[in-house]
């Protein structure tokens, strides 16, 4: 029995590695989306990405769904190889893919927020593609924050005070989650 669950264990892990191989094979643009091993990887990644983004939409053009995929099958795998154990414990496999997906997303909002942050130390050039992206994926972040917080000609304060939010969100979350579901 414990073969059986490694060898399933062994298959979904190599599904992950795909799903990241697929991932980064977007960010570069001069791939030919017809060439043979980018046809594989969508044939064999697609299908397991779908259900995933249909329960979670993109946000600010970041697709989170290969994120969310990753954590679930990364669990799955680990819950499939305890399976084979005597001290198999429900709640906390439930406490620790729910840590690790909330954390993965604050990590993500913390991160994105924080290239927002800096653009607007370094005073990066408006125009840049580059910076129009950032500002276009953070600003559903930063809006709640701008209402509240004054405009300022040099750092945009409303992402600071996004960024500091988030941070303690992510690490009062972690304590949560710690407590809950150790390893977290």
């Amino acid at each position: 029995m414990q073969t059986i669950a490694h060898v399933i264990a062994t298959i979904i892990q190599i599904e992950v590695f795909l799903i990241i191989v697929r991932v980064l094979l977007t960010w570069f643009p001069g791939i030919d989306p017809w060439h043979p091993v980018v046809r594989f990887l969508r044939a064999v990644v697609d299908p397991v990405l779908l259900p995933f983004r249909r329960i979670l939409p993109t946000f600010g053009g970041i697709d989170f769904s290969p994120i969310l995929a990753v954590i679930v099958l990364g669990w799955l795998a680990g819950l499939i190889n305890d399976l084979g154990i005597a001290n198999f414990n429900a709640s906390y496999e439930i406490g620790f893919v729910i840590g690790r997906i909330v954390l993965t997303i604050a990590i993500v909002f913390c991160v994105v927020v924080l290239l927002r942050v800096l653009i607007s130390l370094f005073q990066a050039d408006p125009w840049h593609p580059v910076v129009q992206v950032i500002r276009q994926m953070s600003n559903p972040l930063i809006r709640p924050f701008a209402a509240v917080v004054p405009r300022s000609r040099g750092i945009d304060l409303a992402a600071v005070a996004a960024l500091v939010t988030y941070l303690v969100f992510y690490f009062v979350a972690k304590a949560i989650f710690g407590l809950w579901a150790p390893g977290v």
